[in-house]
């Protein structure tokens, strides 16, 4: 590996991170009315500027307009696609609307400036006779994110098989989500089916295939749609390790240069973060798999299977399809409708607990709430088979 091409990146990461912060500052201080040591920091970030952009042209990343033009057309299409969306999901999920509002910013900025830039690519190309061409991206794409630092190469053996166990543990509840999440659909769209069919027909037979054929139609459509969202989200993940992979083998030093930097973000000093990069990099595969884990959020061992998500959502959806209708099974008369809605709010009660245990949520609460949106499922449902029918001359008697 070329040191020197590693420095010249990490020099520019460098430079570039302090024009930012010194710019701020510098805005911070004329807002406090100090505006002598607001044109300081100012003008050394401009130096700052200076300094990034001639390391950039030495390291060769400064090309001809229409492959710079190509370069960041590619970087704000991963930006408005992949970084931002990423980004503000996860900011909701720690409750940090504050950082998910300046995430949504700047991403609905960025959509702008995609189609400014495409605009300008696609002039600039037929201008100059170019065909249609999609660079890849050249510049490190470090994420402002505390991630935790990898352990050695040389990690106790000890602690592998406990490693491999608590994967399997994880997509074991993945699974069981997937379960709950199934079985939840299953009881909610098959309770207000039959309840409205049945409160428009009184009909138990009726009732009951109708809540068959929707349960079965259901689970095809559960079980395809689970299956090709999740072969979708497989293959995005393998063409993103895969793009990975390419920029390792073609510019390992910007690689290098960027994993140092993620390291120093962890808290590492300089030479730590030297050190920690310089073992990772010794094995290429744990080199790969580190960058695609910290930079993509993705692991090279847990890819989703197609086949099994579609099966388990499936199967979990025709098993809580079922519980509405049993019922019908036994009692004709339309009391059968409140008999049905208890029985499924029970049962989503015990989906509820389930879902709790799962995700870490109080048990209670979690159970309540699924148990009023299946509740309220059911009187929609019941609703709608009486007013409607009345509404259009429709009622049928039993």
């Amino acid at each position: 590996m070329n040191k020197t091409q590693r420095n010249l990146w990490l020099a520019f990461l460098e430079e570039s991170k302090a024009n930012r912060v010194y710019t701020a500052f510098g805005i911070r201080a004329m807002e406090e009315n100090h505006p002598e040591v607001a044109q300081l920091f100012l003008e050394v970030a401009g130096a700052e500027t200076a300094h990034a952009i001639s390391h950039l042209k030495v390291v060769g990343q400064v090309k001809s307009t229409l492959d710079n033009l190509r370069f960041v057309v590619e970087s704000e299409r991963f930006e408005t696609a992949r970084m931002y969306p990423k980004m503000i999901q996860e900011a909701l999920e720690e409750s940090r609307s504050d950082a998910a509002d300046t995430f949504r910013l700047a991403m609905n900025r960025e959509h702008y400036h995609l189609g400014l830039f495409t605009d300008a690519l696609k002039e600039l190309e037929k201008k100059l006779g170019a065909p249609p061409q999609t660079a890849a991206p050249l510049q490190p794409k470090v994420k402002a994110e505390v991630v935790a630092a990898s352990r050695p190469a040389t990690e106790n053996r000890q602690a592998v098989p406990e490693v491999k166990e608590e994967k399997g543990r994880i997509a074991t509840l993945e699974r069981i989500r997937e379960v709950v999440f199934g079985m939840q659909d299953g009881l909610v769209s098959t309770v207000a089916v039959a309840s409205s069919v049945m409160a428009a027909t009184s009909h138990r037979p009726i009732v009951f295939v109708a809540g068959l054929t929707s349960a079965l139609a259901g689970m095809i459509s559960m079980g395809t749609g689970s299956y090709l969202s999740s072969k979708a989200e497989k293959e995005l993940h393998a063409a993103e390790i895969e793009k990975e992979a390419k920029e390792l083998e073609s510019n390992p030093e910007e690689e290098m240069a960027e994993l140092i930097e993620l390291y120093r973000q962890d808290g590492l000093t300089m030479e730590e973060a030297e050190r920690m990069a310089e073992r990772i990099a010794s094995d290429r595969k744990l080199w790969l798999k580190t960058l695609v884990e910290k930079e993509l959020g993705l692991s090279l061992e847990t890819l989703a299977d197609p086949t099994k998500d579609a099966l388990t959502m499936g199967v979990s959806f025709l098993l809580g399809a079922i519980v509405p209708l049993i019922p019908y099974l036994f009692i004709g008369t339309s009391p059968v409708i409140w008999v049905s809605i208890a029985v499924t709010v029970a049962a989503l009660f015990v989906v509820g607990l389930i879902k709790a245990r799962v995700i870490g949520r109080n048990p209670l609460r979690a159970g309540i709430e699924v148990m009023v949106i299946g509740t309220g499922s059911g009187l929609l449902g019941y609703l709608i088979g009486t007013v409607f029918p009345r509404m259009f001359g429709l009622a049928m008697t039993p």
